[in-house]
């Protein structure tokens, strides 16, 4: 009987969703709040891994020119060509815009560990949830690091709350939210994607920060793989590019 029920299901459904079923695993999923939006002319849906690995060559809707000594300029218009032009030390010739292209090229990496997220056997992030109590839980590498003194109190801190105490924080969906640190500190979390990406079975969460601070220019951008090895435990970081 059970092996009849199965099968209905298998015929309604996809035949990677129906091996999960058979495995009891847990497929990676994608946040809307996946950052296509800046580079492309229309948002990405991201519902399969091999959406996700397409964007490596999809091209921008715009195109920086990038040098390097004498040879000819080359126009980087997508994260493959951005990637193999860093890897040959071609850059731009503008301060503001080579910053662009190394924060562009984080992304990139982001998107690209994505793809490779795998099915899970079990999670434990069901708990996981924007909130004024989550900085308390998380790794201190979260934090604004700004100054050497951060750098070394980094070394000793053990939760990002512990870092940059949160003063407010702002929720913009079940996927993003701002966070506002008692030092004029500003930064976005957004959730990027769910998936096992060290193959122990565990689930983990790729994240995105996005920083900035009150009444300056500074800005930087972070990304983040975590995950959670028991209900109650601290999240443990993985990856941070």
């Amino acid at each position: 009987m059970i092996k009849k029920i199965i099968l209905l299901v298998c015929i309604s459904i996809s035949s990677t969703a129906c091996a999960n079923i058979k495995e009891n695993k847990i497929a990676p999923t994608y946040s809307l709040d996946n950052k296509t939006n800046g580079y492309f002319m229309e948002p990405e849906v991201l519902e399969t891994r091999e959406q996700v690995n397409a964007l490596s060559s999809k091209s921008w809707f715009y195109s920086y020119e990038v040098v390097l000594d004498s040879k000819p300029a080359i126009k980087v218009d997508s994260c493959k060509v951005l990637s193999k032009a860093l890897r040959e030390g071609y850059k731009s010739l503008d301060y503001k815009e080579q910053n662009a292209l190394l924060a562009t090229n984080k992304i990139c990496t982001t998107w690209a560990d994505i793809g490779m997220l795998k099915p899970s056997n079990k999670s434990f992030l069901g708990s996981f949830k924007h909130s004024a109590a989550l900085p308390n839980k998380m790794p201190p590498e979260l934090s604004l690091i700004i100054s050497n003194d951060d750098e070394r109190r980094l070394a000793k801190a053990n939760s990002w709350e512990q870092m940059s105490p949160i003063q407010k924080v702002e929720t913009v969906n079940d996927d993003q939210a701002i966070y506002y640190d008692n030092s004029g500190g500003i930064q976005r979390l957004t959730v990027m994607a769910r998936g096992d990406y060290d193959q122990d079975g565990i689930e983990d969460i790729v994240l995105h920060m996005a920083n900035a601070v009150e009444r300056g220019s500074y800005s930087s951008s972070h990304s983040y793989i975590v995950t959670r090895l028991a209900a109650d435990a601290p999240y443990t970081l993985i990856k941070q590019f």
